[in-house]
């Protein structure tokens, strides 16, 4: 832990009593700082902003998938919340040093609140700085701040650029010193430095377990010595899915195999390998595409939510994936979506979609076979809120022991009878594929597929289960019996 000397603490109280400033940021008011006040339920970007208030400026930065943003709530503003890992920096306008930062919400223990100099003690660090970064560990809720500031005395202790704690991949740790012409000198034998050691230049880098301390000097005075324990740990190797299941929650691992890629969509990456499926949540560095094969390496924590296990990533541990074969999801009826078939992709055609009452995100789909519950969790993907029949591709998910979907594409139904109307009675589910058309049947059948002049492309009688037909790009009738089906193959 960065430890400041007892005689620090005395000298800072001793300036705060004197000549101690405290500056207040109410986040339950964005109209103060030039921020418009969000609906309950959505949330107003701070977009790299400032927010000002006296001598005070808090710069936020975005470096997580959502940006910091204040946030609404039934009964007004919450304050703002923060995502691993954006930072909001603390500085001064008038050259005053920053010996206090006050916070007041819901999360903001040190599990969710890290800084790069000083002393947490929630709610407060404590310390003298020109400059604290505060950067966001997990999801924080701060409704309130007061920044304590006081005139700048002797020379400031030096910062660290990266904050002390257990990390699973080597680091590089900046120091920094907010008086001018400051020389920093430092120690990683766990000695106190002096002005005879090592003079800081270039990062410190820290492959194993190090105790950093640092001084700074100016002249004949000296700032307080500071320190920061940085642990480089290993973290639990898994070679699957099926094993990650089996890890307890929060505990760090890495994949030692690859995985393919199922479907992305914002902070939702969902993977699949011969074990099984899963959802990784959080800010990965990488924008992948189905079939994308990530390599082994990456690392995360075992996370939970609504009952189901998912991954937390660590976003440095992901790196560019390779093309592969797009997945292509299973077709099932309602009845077939079950809880085996977890973060799975699969497609069920030929169904109604229903919003459920008083519900704004919740359907359900409705076929032959029955019901199943939709949630609308994706960016992107348009409900229809109508009365036509649709094939949609979804991922299976589970919430507190309730099987749901997630749609990823919705598209009408082509499916047609004879003379053109409405096919009820397909035994047959007939889709496009990779440069083929897929059939999905209930029982054999006889199956004929034209092309837009008329050739008859394949005559043959299918067995019950999945079939293919390969064909050229182009459009298609596919009659299955009695039931035709208008195929477009791109």
């Amino acid at each position: 832990m960065k430890k400041l000397l007892l005689s620090l603490f005395m000298v800072v109280a001793a300036v705060v009593t004197s000549f101690a400033t405290e500056t207040v940021f109410d986040l339950t008011k964005p109209e103060l700082f030039g921020y418009a006040v969000p609906a309950s339920g959505q949330g107003t970007n701070l977009a790299d902003g400032n927010l000002t208030a006296g001598n005070i400026v808090i710069a936020s930065k975005k470096v997580a998938n959502n940006d910091t943003r204040f946030w609404g709530v039934a009964t007004g503003v919450e304050g703002i919340r923060g995502y691993a890992t954006s930072t909001l920096t603390f500085s001064t306008t008038n050259g005053e040093v920053i010996t206090g930062i006050r916070f007041e919400g819901k999360d903001i223990t040190a599990k969710f609140l890290t800084f790069d100099s000083g002393v947490y003690t929630s709610p407060t660090w404590e310390g003298v700085a020109s400059e604290v970064v505060l950067t966001f560990a997990a999801t924080g809720k701060i409704s309130s701040i007061t920044v304590t500031t006081a005139s700048a005395t002797g020379v400031q202790i030096p910062r660290f650029s990266l904050a002390e704690g257990t990390y699973y991949t080597p680091q590089e740790v900046a120091l920094s010193c907010g008086t001018a012409d400051a020389v920093i000198y430092y120690t990683t034998d766990n000695t106190d430095p002096t002005a005879s050691s090592t003079v800081y230049v270039d990062p410190i880098k820290v492959e194993t377990t190090t105790t950093i301390k640092a001084i700074a000097i100016k002249g004949g005075d000296k700032s307080d010595i500071v320190s920061a324990v940085y642990t480089i740990s290993e973290p639990i190797a898994v070679a699957n899915i099926g094993e990650f299941v089996g890890q307890s929650k929060d505990a760090v691992i890495k994949f030692t195999n690859p995985v393919n890629v199922i479907y992305q969509n914002g902070l939702y990456l969902f993977v699949q390998d011969a074990t099984g499926a899963m959802q990784v949540y959080g800010n990965v560095g990488q924008t992948y595409k189905s079939g994308d094969v990530i390599p082994a390496g990456f690392m995360g924590t075992v996370g939970e939510y609504g009952g189901l296990k998912q991954l937390t990533p660590m976003a440095d541990t992901f790196v560019a994936g390779t093309s592969g074969v797009a997945i292509t999801p299973d077709v099932v009826a309602t009845d077939g979506v079950v809880e085996a078939l977890v973060n799975k992709l699969i497609k069920v055609a030929n169904v109604t979609i229903t919003l459920d009452e008083g519900k704004t995100k919740n359907y359900t789909i409705t076929d032959a076979k029955g019901t199943a519950a939709v949630y609308d969790r994706f960016t992107g993907v348009v409900i229809p809120k109508d009365e036509k029949k649709y094939d949609v591709t979804a991922i299976v998910n589970i919430y507190n022991g309730t099987v749901q979907l997630f749609p990823t594409e919705i598209i009408e139904s082509q499916n047609v009878g004879i003379a053109g109307t409405e096919s009820d009675n397909a035994i047959a589910t007939v889709f496009a594929g990779d440069k083929a058309i897929k059939i999905d049947a209930a029982e054999s059948a006889q199956v004929l597929v034209v092309n837009t002049v008329g050739q008859v492309v394949a005559s043959k009688t299918i067995a019950a289960g999945a079939n293919t037909v390969e064909v050229p790009a182009g459009l298609y009738l596919v009659k299955v019996n009695n039931a035709v089906t208008k195929v477009i193959i791109k």
